[in-house]
Parts: structure tokens; C-alpha cells; sequence
């Protein structure tokens, strides 16, 4: 413990290690070592952040870790678009079954975006994918880029959605299956709990 004695009144700093007592030391001594203390505690804030930030990567890695371990859902795209599921299903790696898509036609899965933003949707093979409005109006992506950083997923497509259900065509394709993983792009942090 350590006593700062000023003009007004003495200030206690309980310092690990030290023997219990009054021990004076000069205010700028006490200061300095206020400040190291401080110091001390923000880098270690800054440590445990940066080591969050490394465990969980960028979304790529993230989409990459999903699409690899899950957790799973697994869903049946449909040929009809008005009846297809819902895959809005985050931190999540959604198996789409594509029987409804192995002729001429594609199947269909449905997403809702809560935010205005932009979207990245990862995909475990590069089949045709478009998305459509509520009232059928198509949307070009932002970016369709190949995906290096990991063998599980292929390629990824980034839309600027705004609030709404969206429908995503899937081929036609001779894949039986897709693997699906959405992130919204600029947010990394996994929902309270997650992991435990």
C-alpha cells in the first residue's frame, strides 16, 4: 500500500506484492506510477482485442471455417420461387439440396436482410447465382470474386441489399449440393455466446 500525502488530504494505492502500511513517496513518483499502471491495463485491453480479431480472421477465413466445421443447416432449394426456404441463417454453413436444379431451370432459397448493407455471400462451388427483388427485379452484384484462401469455398458474390427478402436462383448446375454461408460485410464479431 502506498500513502500519498498532499496539502488536502492522502490518496491509498494497494500495489501487489507490496507489505501492508503507510509508505510516503514523492506525488510525482506516484504519478508516474499511476500512469504505468494505466498503461499497463490499455495494452492489455488492446492485446485481448487484437487476439479476438486474430482468432476469428477476416469473413473469408470465417466463411472458409463455417463452410468446413459449421455449424449445419441443411435445406432443399425448390423450383418454385414462391415456396422456397429460408437460409438466413447466421455464422452458419447452409447445405442446399439442388435436385430443382439439375435441368434447365435453377431452384430457389430465399434470404432476409434485417440492414441496409452490403452482403457477401460464399459459396462451396461457382454455379450461377442471381438475386432478385420482392418484386422480381434483378441485382447485380458489387463484386463476384474467386475465393484462394481456403479448398471449401469457391467464390464469393457481394450485394448491396437494403431491408427485405430477397430470392437467390441457384444454376441451373450439375452440383446435387451447395454449401452457403452469408456475412455482412464490414461485421466480424460473432453474437454473444457464441463458441461456448
Amino acid at each position: 500500500m502506498i500513502t500519498i500525502r498532499t496539502k488536502t488530504r492522502p490518496t491509498v494505492f494497494t500495489i501487489p506484492g507490496e507489505t501492508p502500511g503507510p509508505r510516503f513517496v514523492p506525488i510525482g513518483r506516484a504519478l508516474a506510477l499511476g500512469c504505468v499502471l494505466v498503461a499497463a491495463a490499455l495494452a492489455s485491453a488492446c492485446d485481448d482485442e487484437g487476439a479476438m480479431h486474430e482468432e476469428h480472421g477476416s469473413i473469408v477465413e470465417e466463411a472458409c471455417e463455417h463452410t468446413a466445421d459449421g455449424p449445419f443447416e441443411d435445406v432443399v432449394a425448390t423450383g418454385d420461387a414462391a415456396s422456397a426456404p429460408d437460409v438466413t441463417l447466421e455464422h452458419t454453413a447452409v447445405r442446399i439440396a439442388l435436385d430443382a436444379a439439375s435441368g434447365t431451370e435453377p431452384a430457389f432459397v430465399k434470404f432476409s436482410a434485417d440492414d441496409d448493407a452490403e452482403f457477401v455471400f460464399f459459396l462451396s462451388a461457382d454455379i450461377p447465382f442471381a438475386m432478385t427483388s420482392s418484386v422480381g427485379e434483378t441485382v447485380t452484384p458489387e463484386e463476384t470474386v474467386a475465393v484462394d484462401e481456403c479448398s471449401e469455398v469457391a467464390v464469393q458474390h457481394t450485394f448491396d441489399l437494403e431491408v427485405g427478402t430477397w430470392t437467390i436462383a441457384l444454376g441451373p448446375t450439375s452440383e446435387d449440393e451447395v454449401s452457403l454461408v452469408f456475412e455482412e460485410a464490414g461485421h466480424e464479431e460473432h453474437p454473444e455466446g457464441y463458441g461456448e
